[in-house]
C-alpha cells in the first residue's frame, strides 16, 4: 500500500498529498465526459495548480485541486478555483460532496482568502448537485466558455464566501414566514442550507447519472424548518414550478422536505408541508400545489395525508435509485380543498343521527392527535417490501350538525386476483367524545351497507386487537361475524399481538 502524507480528514475520507504516479493512475481512468477539446496553440495564462488527492478508505478514488485567481491588484480581491474529478467507479456515492466540503474547509482554514469558486459545464447537472449540497451558490452562466466536441459550450458559475459558513449568533431574530404548534418556516440563514444538506439524508436519495437532463425546473425555492421556540433546525421545505398547460391557471408548486433525523417521527414533516401549503396559496396565485414520494417511503406518503394532500396516482419507474427503477406515489392539493369548518359536507350516507361525509383536509390528523395511542402500532422504518394500498377515507359526522366524530377507512384486500375474490378492508377511528355511544357501530355498518350498494366485492372485513373489546362489540353489532385469529399479526408494545378478523358478506342478513 502506497503511504500518503494526510492534509485533512473526516472519518473514512482524507485528502492527501499525491505520491508519484498517483496523476497518472488517475487519468488512465478516468473516462473525460466533459473535458475540453485539445489545442495545440500556446494557452495565454497557465494558473499554478494545487493538488490533493482523495482517499475514500485506504483507497484513492480521485484528487481536488485549486488555483488562484483575481478580481483586483490586492489579496482581498482574489479568490481559490476548485476542481474535482473522481473515478467512475467513486461516483454516485457522496464522495464528491464530502470531498469538496473537506477541501472548502481546508482553504478557509490554512489560507487567508475569503471566496471560493467553481465552474461546470452547463449539461454538468451531477457537478451541478455537488456543488449546492457542499454549500455553493449558482451565480450565473459563461456563456461560450469551453471548447467542447467541436462547439463552444456554456459553464456555470458557483461561489461560496467565508461569510456564508458563519453560524448566526444564538439567539439571533428569524424571518419567520409562518409558524404554529412550535414549528416554523424561514428565510436560510448563511450556513443553514449547507448544514442541512450535509444532515438530512433520508435514505431515498436517487442514483447519480451523469449524462445531461433533458428537463427540469428553472427555478427552486427553499425554507429552513425550525423549531419556533428555540431556533433550532429541524430540516427544510423546497418548491419549483411545474406546468401542465403553459398559463399560470396550469401551473402548480411541487414540494419537497427534508428533516434531520432528530425531527423525524414528531410529526414535523407534516406540520411543515400543512404550513407551506398555505403560505404558497396565501402569497401566490397558484391553485393547485403537488408531492411525490418513493412508494417505499410510507412515512412521507403518512405526512402528506396528515396535511391534507390526497392520493391521485402511481407514477410507475419514476425515479432510479438502487440501480431499479422506483415508483412515485403521486399526491396532489387544491386550493379549494382548503375548506372552512363552516362549510356544508357533502354526506353520503346516514342513520340514528350519525353520517358518513367527504374527508376535508385536516380531519385524519386532528382524530389522530386526540388519540390515546392504546392500540397504536409500533413504529418501523424499514422499507415496505409490498406497495402500499389505495386507502379511502370518509368523516363521521353528526347527521343533523355536521361535527366531526372520527374517521372511517377502507381499501382493497385480494384472495384470487379476481374482483369475484376481492374483499373491503375497514377501519375506523374516533374521538374521544364519540365513543361509548354506538357511533362505531353505526359508522361501520353505514360504510359496509354503501360499498356494497356502490361497489362490485361481496364481502367487507375488519381485523382489530383480541384486546380491544370495544371495536369487537362494535363490528359485531354492525353485522359482521367473527371469521377467526391471525396470531401475532401485530407488533405493539414491543410484543406480536394477535388479530382478530370480522367478516360480512352481501349475502348475510
Amino acid at each position: 500500500m502506497i503511504e500518503r502524507e494526510v492534509v485533512a480528514e473526516s472519518g473514512d475520507l482524507a485528502l492527501v498529498e499525491l505520491a508519484e504516479g498517483d496523476q497518472e493512475r488517475l487519468r488512465e481512468f478516468d473516462d473525460g465526459a466533459f473535458d475540453p477539446d485539445e489545442d495545440e496553440r500556446p494557452a495565454l495564462y497557465v494558473p499554478d495548480v494545487h493538488r490533493l488527492g482523495v482517499v475514500r478508505d485506504g483507497e484513492l478514488v480521485g484528487s481536488v485541486s485549486w488555483h488562484a485567481t483575481g478580481y483586483g491588484r490586492s489579496f482581498a480581491n482574489s479568490a481559490w478555483n476548485l476542481g474535482i474529478g473522481l473515478l467512475p467507479a467513486a461516483r454516485g456515492k457522496g464522495t464528491g460532496v464530502r470531498a469538496t466540503r473537506l477541501l472548502i474547509q481546508h482553504l478557509f482554514a490554512t489560507t487567508e482568502v475569503d471566496r471560493l469558486q467553481a465552474e461546470t459545464a452547463v449539461d454538468n447537472t451531477a457537478a451541478h448537485w455537488t456543488l449546492a449540497k457542499a454549500g455553493f451558490q449558482a451565480e450565473g452562466k459563461l456563456r461560450g466558455a469551453q471548447q467542447r466536441d467541436g462547439k463552444r459550450r456554456d459553464m456555470v458559475q458557483f461561489g461560496l464566501l467565508r461569510a456564508d459558513l458563519a453560524a448566526p449568533p444564538k439567539g439571533a431574530p428569524r424571518d419567520i414566514v409562518i409558524e404554529r404548534d412550535g414549528v416554523g418556516l424561514a428565510q436560510p440563514v448563511p450556513g443553514e442550507r449547507e448544514r442541512f444538506f450535509a444532515e438530512a439524508n433520508g435514505g431515498f436519495e436517487v442514483d447519480r447519472d451523469d449524462r445531461p437532463a433533458v428537463a427540469g425546473p428553472s427555478h427552486s425555492f427553499l425554507l429552513s424548518v425550525l423549531d419556533a421556540g428555540g431556533g433550532e433546525l429541524l430540516g427544510g421545505v423546497s418548491w419549483h414550478a411545474v406546468d401542465y398547460g403553459g398559463t399560470l391557471g396550469c401551473q402548480a408548486w411541487n414540494i419537497g422536505i427534508g428533516l434531520v433525523p432528530a425531527a423525524r417521527g414528531r410529526g414535523v414533516g407534516a406540520l411543515a408541508q400543512r404550513l407551506l401549503v398555505e403560505h404558497l396559496f396565501a402569497v401566490t396565485e397558484v391553485d393547485r400545489i403537488e408531492a411525490g414520494t418513493d412508494v417505499a417511503n410510507v412515512a412521507e406518503q403518512k405526512a402528506l395525508e396528515k396535511a391534507g394532500f390526497r392520493r391521485e396516482g402511481l407514477l410507475r419507474g419514476a425515479q432510479l435509485r438502487g440501480g431499479a427503477r422506483r415508483d412515485l406515489v403521486h399526491y396532489g392539493l387544491l386550493r379549494a380543498d382548503l375548506v372552512t369548518t363552516d362549510e356544508e359536507r357533502r354526506k353520503f350516507a346516514e342513520c340514528d343521527g350519525v353520517a358518513l361525509a367527504e374527508a376535508w383536509p385536516g380531519d385524519g390528523k386532528q382524530v389522530i392527535d386526540a388519540d390515546d395511542g392504546r392500540f397504536q402500532l409500533d413504529p418501523d422504518d424499514r422499507p415496505r417490501t409490498w406497495p402500499a394500498p389505495i386507502v379511502h377515507r370518509a368523516a363521521v359526522v353528526e347527521a343533523g350538525g355536521g361535527r366531526l366524530l372520527g374517521i372511517v377507512t377502507w381499501h382493497v384486500v385480494g384472495y384470487g386476483g379476481t374482483v369475484g375474490c376481492a374483499a373491503w378492508n375497514i377501519g375506523i377511528a374516533l374521538l374521544p367524545e364519540a365513543r361509548g355511544r354506538g357511533v362505531g357501530s353505526i359508522a361501520q355498518r353505514l360504510l359496509a351497507d354503501h360499498l356494497f350498494a356502490t361497489t362490485e366485492p361481496d364481502r367487507v372485513e375488519a381485523a382489530t386487537g383480541t384486546d380491544n373489546v370495544a371495536e369487537r362489540r362494535a363490528l359485531v353489532r354492525a353485522g359482521f361475524t367473527e371469521d377467526g385469529t391471525i396470531r401475532g399479526a401485530q407488533l405493539r408494545g414491543g410484543r406480536r399481538m394477535d388479530v382478530v378478523v370480522y367478516g360480512r358478506l352481501r349475502t348475510d342478513q
